[in-house]
């Protein structure tokens, strides 16, 4: 009768405490933190930012800066795509996330011919400049959960370093001549060349941005937005005059920095802790 009453009161103290462990105890540091991996792709907008001009021929009767060059960005919508890697812990997340990204940013040239002997023959050309970055980037942010729960609201900061895969640019001729007899305007077909190699392959940025995330589950879906800021000149200051096209338009190369407005839309998994006894969010 004693065998027996120990017996069951062994298993009963068992069964309690093996209650108990399902529960992992939250104390422990090792239990606040996850790994999270996954994939992200959005679009951005991007713009080209002279720091400093150039020019493909020097003028003899005038100075070159009558030779227009505007800049306009923020445009041509353009898309990102890579991998997420993250660490979770306390609320903070740091993340690394490599992709690829395009961008594309514009510009215009021109030129106008005035007859000395008679005003009435002008020549007015402009060139449209579309051009078209592919990096491979590889950026690492740090951001803060602001509320606690299934859905998150964050902010964050980050850099990234580009390498820089390939470089075309599009150029369409249009204007209006009034010097060959008859005044009329006039539009050529688009021409697309290469020209990575005015490029340095590598970028160097920093980045903000706003999001939110939500789980329903084992997996968490994150939204963000945010701005990036290239620090610095991305031109081959050494092959800056080497592209023989350009040249021929009277069209150089400037000092650029990149920046875009960006979003992202991620999908990312848990690696640990995957069960119903534990929360991997908290």
């Amino acid at each position: 009768m004693r065998f027996k009453l120990t017996l069951l009161l062994l298993i009963v103290s068992a069964s309690v405490w093996a209650q108990k462990r399902k529960k992992p105890s939250y104390k422990d540091p090792f239990l606040k933190t996850q790994w999270y991996l996954g994939f992200f792709a959005g679009g951005n907008l991007a713009k080209a930012t002279p720091t400093a001009s150039f020019y493909g021929y020097e003028p003899l009767n005038y100075t070159p800066d009558k030779l227009t060059k505007t800049y306009h960005g923020f445009k041509q919508l353009n898309a990102q795509a890579g991998l997420v890697f993250m660490f979770y812990t306390r609320g903070f997340s740091l993340g690394l996330k490599p992709g690829i990204h395009t961008y594309q940013t514009g510009h215009t040239t021109g030129s106008t011919w005035n007859d000395t002997n008679d005003n009435t023959n002008t020549l007015q050309i402009n060139y449209n400049h579309l051009t078209k970055f592919n990096y491979l980037e590889f950026p690492l942010t740090v951001q803060y959960d602001l509320v606690k729960g299934k859905l998150r609201p964050f902010i964050g900061l980050g850099g990234y370093y580009g390498l820089l895969l390939s470089t075309n640019r599009t150029i369409e001729r249009t204007g209006t001549d009034a010097a060959s007899g008859s005044a009329g305007s006039f539009t050529n077909a688009p021409k697309t060349i290469g020209i990575t190699n005015l490029f340095i392959t590598s970028a160097l940025g920093v980045q903000g941005f706003v999001g939110a995330s939500y789980d329903p589950g084992n997996i968490r879906i994150t939204l963000d937005i945010g701005y990036k800021m290239g620090l610095n000149n991305i031109t081959s200051t050494q092959n800056r005059f080497v592209n023989n096209n350009l040249s021929a338009l009277g069209e150089a190369t400037d000092d650029i920095r990149l920046q875009n407005i960006y979003f992202n839309l991620g999908f990312v998994f848990p690696l640990k802790f995957i069960s119903k006894n534990f929360d991997a969010i908290n």
